[in-house]
């Protein structure tokens, strides 16, 4: 009584807090980033895209707003997915779908296009890299599970605190359609980061 449950694997083995689960700890905090700081990130681009298909603000502000509801609202289809294939090949086609939403965001003509392949696209995918990266987490750390998440949520800010000033750069480089294609490079490494 007043204890605490741990799910531990369907097979019953316990959960190892620590080996292998520092290397899944790592792949989460890169996940966990990715995840929760591009949504954030992805505002940088909004005067140049303002301009170029000229909408307001608050259009453009959608983006973010499709990504996050995409990355929240999908928590139950990410569920089943798992129960029926698994966390690692689900966690894959997340990064494919996130790199592909991005390149196809790179050729947008227009507001809507960018809402339909930066917000849904990119969103369901790191959405199936998020809610999978969780469960992972939870398989391989019970006693150290706090630490684990605390550790894993800490990529959030250290990914936004570099994700922004990079994508001015790649933006004041490249275009704002350049820094889109750029990022399909860091969501490949999401998908080599899968525990």
């Amino acid at each position: 009584m007043g204890g605490v449950a741990v799910d531990e694997d369907a097979g019953g083995v316990k959960a190892p807090d620590g080996g292998w689960g520092w290397a899944v700890l790592a792949g989460c905090f890169v996940i966990t980033g990715f995840s929760y700081a591009f949504p954030k990130a992805v505002s940088v681009f909004f005067k140049e895209l303002i301009r170029e298909f000229g909408v307001g603000y608050s259009d453009t502000a959608w983006i973010s707003s499709i990504l996050l509801a995409m990355l929240y609202g999908t928590g139950p289809l990410c569920s089943v997915l798992v129960n029926r294939f698994g966390c690692r090949p689900v966690m894959m086609v997340g990064g494919l779908f996130a790199s592909l939403g991005m390149i196809l965001a790179s050729f947008s003509t227009s507001i809507i296009h960018i809402y339909l392949t930066a917000g849904v696209i990119t969103g369901l995918g790191l959405a199936l890299n998020f809610q999978p990266s969780l469960i992972m987490l939870n398989r391989y750390f019970s006693e150290k599970r706090p630490l684990a998440n605390g550790l894993s949520a800490a990529g959030s800010p250290v990914a936004l605190c570099c994700l922004s000033p990079l994508g001015q750069v790649l933006q004041y480089q490249y275009g704002w359609r350049g820094a889109f294609s750029s990022w399909v490079a860091f969501y490949s490494t999401v998908v080599c980061a899968e525990p």
